[in-house]
């Protein structure tokens, strides 16, 4: 089964809404793990982002925060930054994962405009991921794709910008992979 895992600063906000997300929409078909840049260790997720996570039936208090090593990204086979400057910070910390490094708005824009991805099953589709994106790439530099801010200690209007972003992001992805219009 492969390895999905998503990235943000301190692992307790935007890349753990990710991970349970995708759990959510993919988890049969993928393990699915998240870590931070400078990740929080042991904390656990703001009330903020909790409450937005429950009121889509998802539980994430027993999520602690984890920091991202090169070893974790080398098991993943894929790597979901929240923003360009994650995904620049995790392939500096392992380079060897550049091809399988995304941003969660690269592969929401690659699903909305139109990247084919192949395989007749959803976990074929799921595999072919890097190497979509990496042929639509012409079509994505025609788009400004935007980071997922940051919410921490921002207030409730902050959280629920990025909780909507990337559930948006992730709702698309899924839909995606399972070929689902």
């Amino acid at each position: 089964m492969p390895t999905l895992m998503t990235v943000c600063t301190g692992n307790i906000c935007r890349s753990p809404a990710g991970e349970l997300l995708l759990r959510e929409y993919v988890g049969d078909l993928a393990s699915v793990t998240s870590a931070g840049t400078y990740g929080l260790e042991g904390h656990g997720i703001p009330t903020e982002m909790l409450e937005h996570l429950a009121a889509d039936g998802i539980d994430g208090t027993s999520h602690r925060g984890q920091l991202l090593t090169p070893a974790l990204m080398a098991q993943a086979d894929i790597v979901i930054a929240m923003t360009v400057e994650h995904r620049r910070d995790a392939v500096q910390l392992h380079p060897a994962a550049l091809r399988k490094t995304f941003t969660l708005a690269e592969l929401a824009a690659s699903a909305g405009t139109g990247a084919e991805l192949l395989g007749d099953t959803p976990a074929e589709r799921l595999a072919d991921i890097p190497r979509a994106v990496a042929a639509h790439r012409q079509v994505l530099a025609g788009y400004e794709l935007d980071d997922v801010p940051d919410p921490y200690r921002r207030g409730r209007a902050a959280y629920a910008e990025s909780y909507g972003l990337i559930s948006r992001a992730v709702t698309e992805i899924a839909a995606w992979i399972r070929a689902e219009s």
